[in-house]
């Protein structure tokens, strides 16, 4: 077992790897009366095109979520919830974009709950009968996405976004596609994404990790899991925007409005995927955050409700995206892009930021789903544990700051409004 000590933090997570591949993150916490651990596998809803040795395959999109949903059956009349439930340990599973987690909260058998939980997921029960059954419960779950505003805004804002990239279909997929996903299908994505080697567990909260590993150890090594090796395939991503002006309508009383500017990875080549994160949203947060000039200017003029911004970064492009609640959204994309020209940044303000962010990281800590949360992160997007970000932080610099902001180009910009049913 490996101590991976997190710099300035004085804290350590615990890392062990079984001979299948399966690799196991545990932080302890001593003082908390629960525990929560997540069994993640490295499969989200744009995994849909793969290689397995000279064979291509194109699945459908949201079978990833599909799959989740089927592998909550551990018989054709038990799930994990009978398990869990007697123990009152809470359990769930969440879909994102690049992996499925499934999850437990609880307080009284750590050992038997993470036992339970990896046998549940790794032992899969696929039936006819279950995954019809699946199918209408899915089928509900998109008509319910379909008529949430901000799920519609969402989802229309990365279809105006991306052309190629999968981000810009729905994570549990159209009524379309989910009336075409099959056992065959399942169990094909089952058999390649979840082998041990493709997964992690990470387990956080008042526990002894010797122990704990052991037991994952010895369970591992009962199991015969065949080790498929995949390729996974993307298609390419240009940095044009799909599409630069959509309007729609819903049953809203505050239109909703959304800017997305997308530019190439490779004009900020010379950061990492971690720096360019940290030095972007440092950037975009002093100019667009919550304590910003621009955002108290404009509630205070009650010319916007919220005003929040995310950012991705992936190896084709860098898409930063604005988002507000406003009655005025054509005089509000005026203000947006005049204040998206001309950035700026003060030492002061970037001083005051990566105090905050770091205060924010510390008091995160203290809370064992917030560094689940911030492990899984590391993992999926750079495939280790980040135990230097207080040096990281520490080292940032207004000259690097400035360079990326030179290196912003706002040149392919998408606009979505959403307004209010016309009566």
């Amino acid at each position: 077992m490996k101590e991976i000590k997190l710099n300035k933090l004085k804290e350590t997570i615990y890392y062990d790897k079984c001979d299948n591949g399966l690799e196991i993150y545990m932080w302890v916490k001593n003082n908390s009366n629960y525990y929560y651990a997540t069994f993640n596998t490295r499969f989200g809803s744009i995994d849909t095109k793969f290689k397995i040795k000279d064979k291509e395959y194109n699945v459908n999109n949201g079978i990833a979520h599909y799959l989740e949903h089927i592998n909550f059956n551990e018989s054709d009349n038990t799930t994990p919830d009978d398990y869990y439930n007697i123990k009152g340990t809470s359990t769930n599973a969440f879909t994102t974009y690049d992996l499925t987690s499934y999850e437990i909260y609880g307080s009284s058998d750590i050992l038997g709950d993470t036992l339970h939980l990896i046998d549940f997921v790794q032992d899969r029960y696929f039936t006819e009968d279950i995954i019809e059954g699946e199918r209408n419960i899915i089928l509900e779950e998109v008509k319910m996405d379909n008529n949430n505003p901000g799920q519609k805004m969402y989802y229309e804002t990365q279809k105006s976004i991306y052309s190629k990239n999968k981000r810009r279909n729905e994570i549990t997929g159209s009524e379309k596609d989910i009336s075409k996903i099959n056992k065959n299908e399942l169990e094909l994505v089952y058999d390649t994404f979840y082998q041990p080697s493709n997964m992690f567990l990470i387990i956080t909260g008042n526990f002894n990790p010797y122990e704990i590993s052991m037991a994952i150890k010895e369970n591992q090594n009962k199991k015969k899991i065949k080790k498929i090796h995949f390729t996974k395939i993307y298609d390419k991503e240009d940095a044009k925007v799909n599409k630069e002006n959509t309007e729609i309508s819903d049953n809203i009383e505050i239109p909703k409005l959304s800017l997305a500017y997308k530019m190439s990875r490779r004009k900020f080549k010379e950061f990492n995927d971690l720096y360019l994160k940290i030095y972007l949203d440092l950037i975009i947060n002093a100019n667009f955050g919550p304590t910003s000039n621009l955002k108290e200017d404009l509630m205070e003029k009650e010319l916007i409700y919220t005003l929040t911004y995310s950012i991705n970064i992936d190896n084709d492009n860098v898409v930063i995206e604005l988002d507000s609640e406003t009655k005025y959204p054509l005089e509000l994309i005026k203000i947006l892009k005049e204040d998206m020209s001309k950035l700026v940044l003060t030492e002061e303000k970037l001083k005051r930021r990566i105090k905050c962010s770091i205060a924010y990281l510390i008091s995160g800590l203290d809370d064992i789903e917030f560094v689940n949360s911030l492990i899984q992160n590391d993992i999926i997007k750079y495939n280790k544990i980040n135990n230097n970000i207080y040096d990281i932080y520490q080292s940032l610099t207004l000259d690097e700051a400035k360079k990326i902001i030179k290196h912003i180009d706002l040149n392919n910009c998408s606009v979505v409004i959403m307004n209010k049913n016309k009566d």
